[in-house]
């Protein structure tokens, strides 16, 4: 009798126990393939991100150096659409095309050789940058002085991809479009000065082995530094060429 009742309850109990085990397996096997389907997508947008970033952060620091920035400081964001989420890992490495500086909003076209993919993806790029600005507003025609200029960090966007880096590249040189007070100074805004305008008085400056004179003049002709220009000698009455060098003033080559 007790043998029975014995093997009674050691046969509910396995057939207990292979229930669970079976359930276990089951739960096992239902969950496993999308664990497997979960790591390749977060693989994929992960590589995305990863190589998009490195890439992005190789252009600043190129585009750093070119301008002769000291001090600068990036956050990129990158931006992988949903549809990555259906891709294999790109055995072969990314191939992603080449653009302008990025600052700003970035849009970049990505392929994969070894799957047969491309997409785009999009990054925003934020950048503050110790620059050279204007302390004051400076008007079309004004001549730049190193008083007119300091130091600041200031934010970036794409519209500053072609500032000015460097004070030697600012000061002495004349305004063509006017500056902001403490914005970036772009190239565009910038002009060697014009020295000389058409009509203006001027002072002949004439210098060969020694020799030095000097004589007033009229400008026929406007132009700034290294321009030969066409000036009226007053006291001769002769049109000579004259090279400005200053504000008011041109000298003679012999």
């Amino acid at each position: 009798m007790l043998n029975l009742y014995l093997s009674s309850n050691y046969t509910v109990f396995a057939s207990f126990a292979g229930t669970i085990t079976s359930c276990a397996l089951l739960i096992f096997s239902c969950l496993f393939p999308h664990i497997v389907v979960a790591q390749e997508a977060t693989g994929a947008s992960t590589q995305l991100e990863q190589e998009m970033t490195q890439l992005i952060t190789r252009e600043i620091n190129q585009w750093q150096k070119l301008m002769g920035i000291a001090q600068l400081t990036a956050k990129i964001k990158v931006r992988v659409p949903s549809g990555a989420k259906r891709l294999d890992v790109c055995q072969s490495g990314l191939s992603i095309e080449a653009g302008a500086i990025p600052l700003g909003n970035v849009q970049r076209k990505v392929n994969c050789a070894s799957q047969g993919w491309s997409l785009y993806v999009r990054a925003t790029v934020e950048v503050r940058a110790k620059v050279p600005v204007a302390n004051r507003l400076l008007r079309r025609g004004e001549h730049i002085s190193l008083a007119d200029i300091e130091w600041q960090e200031v934010n970036l966007d794409a519209s500053d991809r072609n500032l000015v880096g460097q004070l030697d590249q600012i000061v002495g040189r004349q305004v063509v479009r006017k500056l902001r007070r403490h914005q970036a100074i772009k190239s565009q805004q910038l002009d060697d000065p014009q020295w000389v305008n058409i009509g203006d008085r001027v002072i002949i400056e004439a210098r060969s082995n020694g020799f030095y004179a000097n004589m007033p003049g009229e400008a026929l002709e406007g132009g700034g530094q290294g321009q030969a220009i066409r000036v009226r000698n007053l006291s001769s009455g002769k049109v000579i060429s004259a090279y400005p060098i200053a504000k008011g003033r041109v000298a003679t080559q012999f």
